[in-house]
Protein backbone atom coordinates (compact mmCIF):
# COMPACT_ATOMS: atom_id res chain seq x y z
CA UNK A 1 0.00 0.00 0.00
CA UNK A 2 1.25 3.51 -1.01
CA UNK A 3 2.56 6.36 1.69
CA UNK A 4 0.07 9.01 2.28
CA UNK A 5 0.83 12.24 0.95
CA UNK A 6 -0.57 14.80 4.03
CA UNK A 7 -2.06 18.38 3.05
CA UNK A 8 -0.57 21.34 3.86
CA UNK A 9 -1.00 25.03 3.16
CA UNK A 10 1.87 26.45 1.89
CA UNK A 11 0.68 29.89 1.12
CA UNK A 12 -1.75 31.80 2.58
CA UNK A 13 -3.43 33.39 -0.29
CA UNK A 14 -6.20 35.41 1.78
CA UNK A 15 -3.38 37.36 2.68
CA UNK A 16 -2.60 38.86 -0.80
CA UNK A 17 -3.94 41.16 -2.70
CA UNK A 18 -6.79 40.08 -5.59
CA UNK A 19 -4.60 39.83 -8.94
CA UNK A 20 -1.22 39.45 -7.57
CA UNK A 21 -0.50 35.62 -6.71
CA UNK A 22 2.43 34.43 -8.08
CA UNK A 23 2.18 31.53 -10.35
CA UNK A 24 5.08 29.76 -8.63
CA UNK A 25 2.89 29.66 -5.32
CA UNK A 26 0.03 28.31 -6.68
CA UNK A 27 1.38 25.67 -8.76
CA UNK A 28 3.39 24.67 -5.48
CA UNK A 29 -0.16 24.72 -3.47
CA UNK A 30 -1.59 22.81 -6.17
CA UNK A 31 0.75 19.83 -6.47
CA UNK A 32 0.47 19.68 -3.01
CA UNK A 33 -3.09 18.86 -3.18
CA UNK A 34 -3.23 16.77 -5.88
CA UNK A 35 -0.40 14.27 -4.65
CA UNK A 36 -2.63 13.96 -1.30
CA UNK A 37 -5.63 13.40 -2.90
CA UNK A 38 -3.99 10.91 -5.06
CA UNK A 39 -2.74 9.09 -2.45
CA UNK A 40 -5.94 8.62 -0.52
CA UNK A 41 -7.75 7.82 -3.68
CA UNK A 42 -4.95 4.73 -3.92
CA UNK A 43 -5.60 3.59 -0.40
CA UNK A 44 -8.95 3.70 -0.91
CA UNK A 45 -8.77 0.88 -3.81
CA UNK A 46 -7.16 -1.14 -1.17
CA UNK A 47 -10.10 -1.48 0.66
CA UNK A 48 -13.23 -0.44 -0.96
CA UNK A 49 -15.13 -1.93 -4.19
CA UNK A 50 -16.65 -0.21 -6.28
CA UNK A 51 -20.27 -0.56 -5.19
CA UNK A 52 -19.09 0.85 -1.89
CA UNK A 53 -18.15 -1.73 0.43
CA UNK A 54 -14.78 -2.67 1.89
CA UNK A 55 -13.07 -5.60 -0.30
CA UNK A 56 -13.49 -8.82 0.67
CA UNK A 57 -10.78 -10.24 2.76
CA UNK A 58 -9.37 -6.02 3.32
CA UNK A 59 -9.53 -6.65 7.27
CA UNK A 60 -7.88 -9.41 8.76
CA UNK A 61 -7.55 -9.89 12.54
CA UNK A 62 -4.49 -7.89 12.91
CA UNK A 63 -6.15 -4.81 11.74
CA UNK A 64 -9.21 -5.14 14.89
CA UNK A 65 -8.47 -4.12 17.88
CA UNK A 66 -8.01 -6.74 20.69
CA UNK A 67 -11.25 -5.55 22.33
CA UNK A 68 -13.22 -5.63 19.35
CA UNK A 69 -15.36 -8.86 20.04
CA UNK A 70 -15.27 -11.31 16.89
CA UNK A 71 -19.17 -10.38 15.92
CA UNK A 72 -21.15 -9.83 13.09
CA UNK A 73 -22.42 -6.14 14.29
CA UNK A 74 -19.09 -5.43 15.47
CA UNK A 75 -17.73 -6.42 12.04
CA UNK A 76 -20.56 -3.81 10.81
CA UNK A 77 -19.58 -1.25 12.87
CA UNK A 78 -16.32 -1.09 11.62
CA UNK A 79 -17.30 -1.14 8.04
CA UNK A 80 -19.41 1.38 8.61
CA UNK A 81 -16.81 3.68 10.33
CA UNK A 82 -14.41 3.21 7.21
CA UNK A 83 -17.12 4.23 4.75
CA UNK A 84 -17.72 7.26 6.77
CA UNK A 85 -14.33 7.72 7.00
CA UNK A 86 -14.04 7.25 3.07
CA UNK A 87 -16.85 9.97 2.47
CA UNK A 88 -15.32 12.46 4.46
CA UNK A 89 -12.49 12.10 2.35
CA UNK A 90 -14.19 12.15 -0.06
CA UNK A 91 -16.03 15.96 0.77
CA UNK A 92 -12.58 16.78 1.79
CA UNK A 93 -11.44 15.95 -1.91
CA UNK A 94 -14.17 18.05 -3.10
CA UNK A 95 -13.54 21.18 -0.74
CA UNK A 96 -9.70 20.17 -2.48
CA UNK A 97 -10.88 20.96 -6.08
CA UNK A 98 -13.14 23.88 -4.92
CA UNK A 99 -10.24 25.51 -3.91
CA UNK A 100 -8.46 24.37 -6.67
CA UNK A 101 -11.00 25.86 -9.09
CA UNK A 102 -11.03 28.95 -6.51
CA UNK A 103 -6.93 29.16 -7.17
CA UNK A 104 -7.07 28.74 -10.80
CA UNK A 105 -9.80 32.14 -11.31
CA UNK A 106 -7.46 34.07 -9.12
CA UNK A 107 -4.65 33.26 -11.42
CA UNK A 108 -7.24 34.18 -14.37
CA UNK A 109 -7.90 37.40 -12.67
CA UNK A 110 -4.04 38.16 -12.15
CA UNK A 111 -3.51 37.02 -16.08
CA UNK A 112 -6.49 39.57 -17.31
CA UNK A 113 -4.92 41.93 -15.10
CA UNK A 114 -1.46 41.58 -16.28
CA UNK A 115 -2.73 42.17 -19.73
CA UNK A 116 -4.42 45.01 -18.68
CA UNK A 117 -1.50 46.79 -17.21
CA UNK A 118 0.36 45.86 -20.91
CA UNK A 119 -2.24 47.68 -22.61
CA UNK A 120 -2.38 50.26 -20.14
CA UNK A 121 1.35 50.93 -20.58
CA UNK A 122 0.91 50.77 -24.32
CA UNK A 123 -1.73 53.53 -24.35
CA UNK A 124 0.38 55.71 -22.04
CA UNK A 125 3.41 55.33 -24.21
CA UNK A 126 1.26 56.14 -27.35
CA UNK A 127 -0.49 59.09 -25.36
CA UNK A 128 3.15 60.13 -24.87
CA UNK A 129 4.12 60.15 -28.71
CA UNK A 130 0.81 61.77 -29.39
CA UNK A 131 1.32 64.88 -26.77
CA UNK A 132 4.81 65.21 -28.12
CA UNK A 133 3.54 65.11 -31.87
CA UNK A 134 1.07 67.97 -30.94
CA UNK A 135 3.68 69.83 -29.70
CA UNK A 136 5.94 69.63 -32.63
CA UNK A 137 2.58 70.83 -34.44
CA UNK A 138 2.02 73.25 -32.37
CA UNK A 139 5.46 74.91 -32.30
CA UNK A 140 5.09 74.36 -35.99
CA UNK A 141 1.74 76.23 -36.03
CA UNK A 142 3.41 79.13 -34.07
CA UNK A 143 6.21 79.23 -36.07
CA UNK A 144 3.60 79.60 -39.28
CA UNK A 145 1.44 82.38 -37.62
CA UNK A 146 4.19 84.30 -36.84
CA UNK A 147 5.38 84.24 -40.86
CA UNK A 148 1.86 84.98 -41.75
CA UNK A 149 2.19 88.28 -39.38
CA UNK A 150 5.45 89.01 -40.36
CA UNK A 151 3.76 88.65 -44.43
CA UNK A 152 1.28 90.75 -43.09
CA UNK A 153 3.13 93.39 -41.82
CA UNK A 154 5.11 93.05 -44.81
CA UNK A 155 1.69 93.81 -47.19
CA UNK A 156 0.31 96.46 -45.28
CA UNK A 157 3.80 98.76 -45.56
CA UNK A 158 3.93 97.85 -49.70
CA UNK A 159 -0.05 99.26 -49.38
CA UNK A 160 0.73 102.10 -47.59
CA UNK A 161 3.65 102.79 -49.96
CA UNK A 162 1.73 101.98 -53.19
CA UNK A 163 -0.96 104.80 -51.82
CA UNK A 164 1.99 107.00 -51.42
CA UNK A 165 3.09 106.80 -55.05
CA UNK A 166 -0.76 106.76 -56.39
CA UNK A 167 -0.98 110.42 -54.76
CA UNK A 168 2.40 111.24 -55.92
CA UNK A 169 1.48 110.37 -59.65
CA UNK A 170 -2.24 111.62 -59.36
CA UNK A 171 -0.22 115.07 -58.16
CA UNK A 172 2.34 114.66 -61.12
CA UNK A 173 -0.66 113.71 -63.14
CA UNK A 174 -2.78 116.78 -62.94
CA UNK A 175 0.62 119.01 -63.37
CA UNK A 176 1.27 117.40 -66.60
CA UNK A 177 -2.38 118.05 -67.46
CA UNK A 178 -2.72 121.55 -66.55
CA UNK A 179 0.79 122.90 -67.07
CA UNK A 180 1.52 124.57 -70.14
CA UNK A 181 4.15 127.68 -70.10
CA UNK A 182 7.77 128.37 -70.57
CA UNK A 183 10.75 128.16 -73.56
CA UNK A 184 10.58 125.57 -76.25
CA UNK A 185 13.50 123.17 -75.94
CA UNK A 186 14.84 121.49 -78.73
CA UNK A 187 15.91 117.68 -78.81
CA UNK A 188 19.42 118.21 -77.72
CA UNK A 189 19.25 120.28 -74.85
CA UNK A 190 16.10 118.16 -73.65
CA UNK A 191 18.36 116.40 -71.03
CA UNK A 192 19.78 119.11 -69.34
CA UNK A 193 16.48 120.86 -69.07
CA UNK A 194 14.73 117.54 -67.97
CA UNK A 195 17.16 117.48 -65.42
CA UNK A 196 16.23 120.64 -63.69
CA UNK A 197 12.42 120.47 -64.32
CA UNK A 198 10.06 119.84 -62.09
CA UNK A 199 9.02 116.88 -63.85
CA UNK A 200 11.70 114.54 -64.09
CA UNK A 201 10.24 111.66 -65.68
CA UNK A 202 11.54 112.89 -69.60
CA UNK A 203 8.85 115.61 -69.72
CA UNK A 204 10.06 118.13 -72.45
CA UNK A 205 8.54 121.50 -73.79
CA UNK A 206 7.74 120.78 -77.84
CA UNK A 207 6.73 123.57 -80.21
CA UNK A 208 2.86 123.52 -80.69
CA UNK A 209 1.66 125.47 -83.94
CA UNK A 210 -0.34 128.44 -83.30
CA UNK A 211 0.91 128.84 -79.70
CA UNK A 212 4.44 130.49 -77.97
CA UNK A 213 5.51 127.08 -76.42
CA UNK A 214 3.39 123.40 -75.19
CA UNK A 215 4.33 120.87 -73.60
CA UNK A 216 2.86 117.17 -73.94
CA UNK A 217 -0.34 117.27 -71.92
CA UNK A 218 -3.58 116.35 -72.32
CA UNK A 219 -3.91 120.37 -73.10
CA UNK A 220 -1.39 120.27 -75.69
CA UNK A 221 -3.36 117.31 -76.85
CA UNK A 222 -6.30 119.49 -77.26
CA UNK A 223 -4.80 121.91 -78.82
CA UNK A 224 -4.16 119.77 -81.34
CA UNK A 225 -7.02 118.30 -81.54
CA UNK A 226 -8.80 121.49 -82.52
CA UNK A 227 -6.42 122.80 -85.54
CA UNK A 228 -6.44 119.44 -86.85
CA UNK A 229 -10.44 119.16 -86.81
CA UNK A 230 -10.92 122.71 -87.03
CA UNK A 231 -13.85 124.67 -87.70
CA UNK A 232 -14.28 125.59 -84.04
CA UNK A 233 -12.26 128.74 -84.16
CA UNK A 234 -14.54 129.92 -87.13
CA UNK A 235 -17.57 130.55 -84.82
CA UNK A 236 -17.46 133.30 -83.44
CA UNK A 237 -20.12 133.26 -81.44
CA UNK A 238 -23.66 135.24 -80.97
CA UNK A 239 -22.96 138.84 -81.29
CA UNK A 240 -25.93 141.57 -82.25
CA UNK A 241 -24.83 142.69 -85.74
CA UNK A 242 -21.41 141.56 -87.87
CA UNK A 243 -18.29 141.53 -85.54
CA UNK A 244 -16.05 143.62 -86.42
CA UNK A 245 -12.47 142.25 -87.41
CA UNK A 246 -10.21 143.24 -84.27
CA UNK A 247 -12.98 144.10 -82.23
CA UNK A 248 -13.90 142.72 -78.73
CA UNK A 249 -17.25 140.26 -78.65
CA UNK A 250 -19.43 141.83 -75.59
CA UNK A 251 -20.50 138.95 -74.64
CA UNK A 252 -17.79 136.28 -74.64
CA UNK A 253 -14.55 139.25 -74.29
CA UNK A 254 -12.20 137.65 -77.03
CA UNK A 255 -11.17 139.40 -79.76
CA UNK A 256 -12.28 138.71 -83.29
CA UNK A 257 -9.62 138.03 -86.09
CA UNK A 258 -8.51 140.21 -88.26
CA UNK A 259 -8.66 139.54 -91.02
CA UNK A 260 -11.49 137.30 -90.37
CA UNK A 261 -10.87 133.71 -92.04
CA UNK A 262 -13.22 132.74 -94.84
CA UNK A 263 -15.76 130.03 -93.75
CA UNK A 264 -16.20 131.95 -90.33
CA UNK A 265 -19.83 132.33 -89.22
CA UNK A 266 -21.89 133.83 -86.14
CA UNK A 267 -25.40 133.95 -84.30
CA UNK A 268 -27.01 137.49 -85.49
CA UNK A 269 -28.99 137.99 -82.32
CA UNK A 270 -30.40 141.50 -83.52
CA UNK A 271 -32.40 139.60 -86.14
CA UNK A 272 -36.36 138.34 -86.05
CA UNK A 273 -35.97 135.68 -85.92
CA UNK A 274 -32.04 135.12 -85.19
CA UNK A 275 -30.17 133.67 -88.23
CA UNK A 276 -26.63 132.53 -88.86
CA UNK A 277 -24.29 134.59 -91.42
CA UNK A 278 -20.96 133.39 -93.16
CA UNK A 279 -18.19 135.42 -94.43
CA UNK A 280 -17.77 134.61 -97.78
CA UNK A 281 -14.16 136.51 -98.13
CA UNK A 282 -15.85 140.11 -98.65
CA UNK A 283 -19.23 140.35 -97.07
CA UNK A 284 -21.30 138.63 -94.38
CA UNK A 285 -23.99 135.63 -96.15
CA UNK A 286 -26.94 134.78 -94.58
CA UNK A 287 -27.10 130.68 -94.43
CA UNK A 288 -30.12 130.36 -97.00
CA UNK A 289 -27.52 131.88 -99.53
CA UNK A 290 -24.78 130.19 -98.03
CA UNK A 291 -23.29 126.52 -98.07
CA UNK A 292 -23.15 124.62 -94.70
CA UNK A 293 -22.65 121.40 -95.69
CA UNK A 294 -22.53 119.80 -99.21
CA UNK A 295 -25.90 118.12 -100.38
CA UNK A 296 -26.75 114.95 -101.15
CA UNK A 297 -27.73 114.34 -105.01
CA UNK A 298 -27.85 110.62 -104.71
CA UNK A 299 -27.41 107.43 -103.01
CA UNK A 300 -25.78 104.06 -104.56
CA UNK A 301 -25.49 100.99 -103.34
CA UNK A 302 -23.12 98.00 -104.02
CA UNK A 303 -23.11 94.45 -102.71
CA UNK A 304 -19.04 93.57 -103.77
CA UNK A 305 -18.20 90.35 -105.21
CA UNK A 306 -14.76 88.38 -104.50
CA UNK A 307 -11.93 90.54 -105.62
CA UNK A 308 -14.03 93.53 -106.68
CA UNK A 309 -12.51 96.91 -106.63
CA UNK A 310 -14.98 98.69 -109.01
CA UNK A 311 -18.22 99.90 -109.43
CA UNK A 312 -20.24 101.91 -112.14
CA UNK A 313 -23.36 100.93 -113.49
CA UNK A 314 -26.77 99.52 -111.87
CA UNK A 315 -26.51 99.53 -108.20
CA UNK A 316 -28.38 97.28 -105.96
CA UNK A 317 -31.62 99.10 -106.87
CA UNK A 318 -30.85 99.53 -110.22
CA UNK A 319 -30.14 102.94 -109.94
CA UNK A 320 -26.85 104.40 -112.36
CA UNK A 321 -24.28 107.30 -111.01
CA UNK A 322 -23.27 109.52 -113.05
CA UNK A 323 -21.27 113.04 -112.06
CA UNK A 324 -18.61 115.17 -113.29
CA UNK A 325 -17.37 117.77 -110.50
CA UNK A 326 -19.25 116.66 -107.78
CA UNK A 327 -17.91 115.34 -104.24
CA UNK A 328 -18.17 112.08 -103.08
CA UNK A 329 -18.86 110.34 -99.46
CA UNK A 330 -17.80 106.52 -99.62
CA UNK A 331 -18.55 104.11 -96.35
CA UNK A 332 -17.38 100.31 -96.69
CA UNK A 333 -19.42 98.44 -94.46
CA UNK A 334 -20.60 101.37 -92.36
CA UNK A 335 -17.11 102.63 -91.61
CA UNK A 336 -16.64 106.37 -94.06
CA UNK A 337 -13.54 106.03 -96.43
CA UNK A 338 -10.85 108.65 -97.05
CA UNK A 339 -10.59 110.15 -100.66
CA UNK A 340 -7.90 109.67 -102.40
CA UNK A 341 -6.35 107.14 -99.89
CA UNK A 342 -8.92 104.38 -99.73
CA UNK A 343 -10.64 105.36 -103.33
CA UNK A 344 -10.71 107.14 -106.21
CA UNK A 345 -13.56 108.42 -108.61
CA UNK A 346 -13.40 109.06 -112.56
CA UNK A 347 -15.90 111.05 -113.12
CA UNK A 348 -15.11 110.20 -117.76
CA UNK A 349 -16.63 106.09 -117.01
CA UNK A 350 -18.62 107.19 -113.23
CA UNK A 351 -16.81 104.73 -112.14
CA UNK A 352 -15.74 104.39 -107.63
CA UNK A 353 -12.29 102.30 -107.80
CA UNK A 354 -11.28 100.76 -104.27
CA UNK A 355 -7.72 100.50 -103.51
CA UNK A 356 -8.11 96.96 -101.57
CA UNK A 357 -10.58 94.75 -102.87
CA UNK A 358 -13.05 94.44 -99.71
CA UNK A 359 -14.07 90.87 -100.15
CA UNK A 360 -17.47 89.21 -100.83
CA UNK A 361 -20.65 90.27 -98.90
CA UNK A 362 -19.25 93.89 -98.25
CA UNK A 363 -21.59 96.52 -98.54
CA UNK A 364 -20.76 99.68 -100.15
CA UNK A 365 -22.60 102.90 -100.01
CA UNK A 366 -21.63 105.70 -102.20
CA UNK A 367 -22.82 109.33 -102.00
CA UNK A 368 -22.59 111.67 -104.41
CA UNK A 369 -22.53 115.15 -103.03
CA UNK A 370 -23.75 118.46 -104.56
CA UNK A 371 -21.05 121.01 -106.03
CA UNK A 372 -20.04 123.86 -103.82
CA UNK A 373 -22.48 126.39 -104.80
CA UNK A 374 -24.97 123.94 -107.33
CA UNK A 375 -27.75 123.76 -104.00
CA UNK A 376 -28.86 126.22 -101.64
CA UNK A 377 -28.27 125.21 -97.73
CA UNK A 378 -32.05 123.98 -96.38
CA UNK A 379 -33.11 122.63 -99.56
CA UNK A 380 -34.14 119.16 -97.83
CA UNK A 381 -37.04 119.42 -95.96
CA UNK A 382 -37.20 116.47 -92.93
CA UNK A 383 -40.67 115.54 -91.59
CA UNK A 384 -41.33 113.17 -88.78
CA UNK A 385 -43.11 110.48 -90.00
CA UNK A 386 -46.70 109.20 -88.52
CA UNK A 387 -46.05 106.77 -85.48
CA UNK A 388 -45.08 102.89 -86.89
CA UNK A 389 -47.26 100.09 -85.53
CA UNK A 390 -45.69 96.79 -85.38
CA UNK A 391 -46.91 93.57 -84.84
CA UNK A 392 -44.37 90.93 -84.91
CA UNK A 393 -45.81 89.66 -88.47
CA UNK A 394 -45.95 93.07 -90.29
CA UNK A 395 -43.27 93.79 -92.54
CA UNK A 396 -44.95 96.31 -94.73
CA UNK A 397 -45.83 99.98 -93.78
CA UNK A 398 -47.66 103.00 -94.74
CA UNK A 399 -45.73 106.18 -94.31
CA UNK A 400 -47.74 109.44 -93.47
CA UNK A 401 -46.47 112.75 -92.18
CA UNK A 402 -48.29 116.22 -90.86
CA UNK A 403 -48.43 118.50 -93.65
CA UNK A 404 -47.16 121.75 -92.82
CA UNK A 405 -49.74 123.92 -94.38
CA UNK A 406 -53.02 121.95 -93.67
CA UNK A 407 -51.63 119.75 -90.68
CA UNK A 408 -53.41 116.80 -91.68
CA UNK A 409 -51.82 113.21 -92.31
CA UNK A 410 -50.83 113.51 -95.68
CA UNK A 411 -49.08 110.12 -97.51
CA UNK A 412 -45.08 110.42 -97.86
CA UNK A 413 -43.70 110.44 -101.85
CA UNK A 414 -40.22 108.97 -101.00
CA UNK A 415 -38.49 108.71 -104.15
CA UNK A 416 -35.65 106.34 -102.35
CA UNK A 417 -34.66 104.09 -99.39
CA UNK A 418 -31.65 107.11 -98.91
CA UNK A 419 -34.56 109.73 -98.53
CA UNK A 420 -35.72 107.93 -95.40
CA UNK A 421 -33.88 107.14 -92.25
CA UNK A 422 -35.17 104.42 -90.19
CA UNK A 423 -34.74 103.52 -86.62
CA UNK A 424 -35.61 100.25 -84.93
CA UNK A 425 -35.09 99.91 -81.00
CA UNK A 426 -32.51 102.55 -80.92
CA UNK A 427 -30.53 101.28 -84.26
CA UNK A 428 -30.38 103.14 -87.79
CA UNK A 429 -31.01 100.81 -90.55
CA UNK A 430 -29.04 100.85 -93.57
CA UNK A 431 -31.11 101.23 -96.58
CA UNK A 432 -31.38 97.99 -99.07
CA UNK A 433 -30.13 96.15 -96.45
CA UNK A 434 -32.53 96.60 -93.79
CA UNK A 435 -35.47 97.82 -95.75
CA UNK A 436 -36.74 99.74 -99.11
CA UNK A 437 -39.08 102.32 -99.26
CA UNK A 438 -41.12 103.77 -102.20
CA UNK A 439 -43.75 106.55 -102.90
CA UNK A 440 -46.24 106.00 -98.98
CA UNK A 441 -44.69 102.60 -98.47
CA UNK A 442 -41.81 101.26 -96.14
CA UNK A 443 -40.64 97.41 -96.80
CA UNK A 444 -38.88 96.12 -94.28
CA UNK A 445 -36.49 92.79 -94.43
CA UNK A 446 -37.54 91.34 -91.43
CA UNK A 447 -40.55 91.95 -89.52
CA UNK A 448 -40.13 94.17 -86.44
CA UNK A 449 -40.87 92.62 -82.58
CA UNK A 450 -44.32 93.86 -81.63
CA UNK A 451 -43.01 95.64 -78.28
CA UNK A 452 -39.99 97.47 -80.64
CA UNK A 453 -39.69 101.05 -80.73
CA UNK A 454 -39.67 102.03 -84.55
CA UNK A 455 -39.73 105.03 -86.41
CA UNK A 456 -39.18 107.06 -88.93
CA UNK A 457 -37.97 110.48 -90.87
CA UNK A 458 -38.89 111.24 -94.34
CA UNK A 459 -35.86 113.60 -96.10
CA UNK A 460 -38.13 115.50 -98.83
CA UNK A 461 -36.03 116.75 -101.54
CA UNK A 462 -38.73 119.51 -102.33
CA UNK A 463 -41.31 121.34 -100.34
CA UNK A 464 -44.61 119.65 -99.83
Amino acid sequence: MPALVRPNQSTLFSERPRGQVQADLLDVQIQNLVAAIHSTQLALEDIRRDDGKLKNNSVGREQLAVELKHSRAEIDQVEARAVAAAQMASIAASQVVKDLRDVDLRADDAEKAAISAAGMLSAISHGNVAALDASSDAENAADRAESAAISSKNDANYSHAQADNAIAAKDESLQWAEYLAGPVVSGPNAPSFVNASAFPNGLFYQPVAGSPGGLWSSKWWAIQAMQLVGGIKFYLGPHAGAPIPGSISPITGETYPNPIPVGSYYYDTSTAPPKVFFWDGSSWQPASTSIVTAGYLATFLYIATAGQTQFSGADSLAQTPAFTTEKHDVTLNGVRLVPTTDFTVDAATDKLTLVEAPGAGAVIQWDILAAPGAAPAGAVNAFKVQPLTPNGVLTAFTLNYIHPVSGTPTPCNVGSGAQLQVCLDGIIQEPAIDYTATGATLTMAVAPKADARFWAIWYSPSAP
